[in-house]
């Protein structure tokens, strides 16, 4: 199986692989047209976890110097021998995505709780969505995306933006004002990133779909009906 790590347009001609999700593959680059997939073949997908999820993020953002980087997410894979036609068949939605990407990045701003050592009621929803809010508007762009946090651990919410790369130090001012006044969370800035938050679904190509539920026996659907 061929395994994709990103779509990567105008590579710098400096730039070098580094490790594959595993030791006995290497990052391959396969020519699209004007595209070029950074990808391995393996025989599996290796198990998800921090080690190898760092291994793929670490080769997406190796391209990050690069016109345009449309990253995948871990476990993208394609069956031997159908890379050339699964490309073909995607080609018009890819060159939109990376045209969407051409000459931007990634920031994620996290709110993360503040622990003061001091009983305090932490800022529920709707407090944190308006606290989200005045941080779209001080920032100025147009593609955004706002995340709630699952439970437990210090980031509350988080919000991505898809900037140029030239706008990151105007993009850092506009939202200081907002981050200086935040009460009960601390409004943080990380970054730049490859654009994961803005990629359309090519996290689904054929190997990575599960199979439809088999039907029930003949049996069991008149015992229900």
């Amino acid at each position: 199986m061929f395994y994709m790590y990103a779509v990567v347009e105008g590579l710098p001609a400096a730039w070098h692989p580094p490790p594959a999700v595993t030791v006995t593959a290497s990052v391959e680059r396969h020519s699209h047209g004007s595209l070029l997939v950074l990808g391995s073949t393996l025989d599996a997908v290796p198990a998800a976890n921090p080690k190898t999820l760092a291994l793929h993020h670490d080769v997406v953002a190796s391209a990050l110097d690069a016109l345009a980087v449309l990253p995948f997410r871990y476990g993208t894979v394609i069956a031997d021998g159908e890379s050339d036609a699964w490309l073909g068949t995607h080609r018009a939605a890819l060159e939109t995505a990376v045209a969407q990407v051409r000459g931007c990045v990634e920031m994620s701003v996290k709110l993360l709780r503040l622990d003061s050592g001091v009983e305090q009621t932490s800022p529920g929803e709707s407090e944190l969505r308006a606290l989200a809010d005045q941080i779209v508007n001080r920032a100025g762009v147009e593609q955004w995306r706002y995340r709630p946090a699952g439970t437990g651990g210090n980031v509350v919410a988080s919000v991505a933006f898809l900037l140029p790369r030239t706008a990151l130090a105007e993009f850092l001012a506009r939202i200081a004002p907002v981050a200086s006044r935040a009460v009960g969370v601390a409004v943080v800035p990380t970054g730049p990133w490859p654009a994961y938050s803005f990629v359309p679904a090519f996290d689904r190509p054929p190997l990575a779909v599960a199979p439809p539920p088999a039907p029930a026996p003949s049996s069991a659907r008149r015992a229900t009906g």
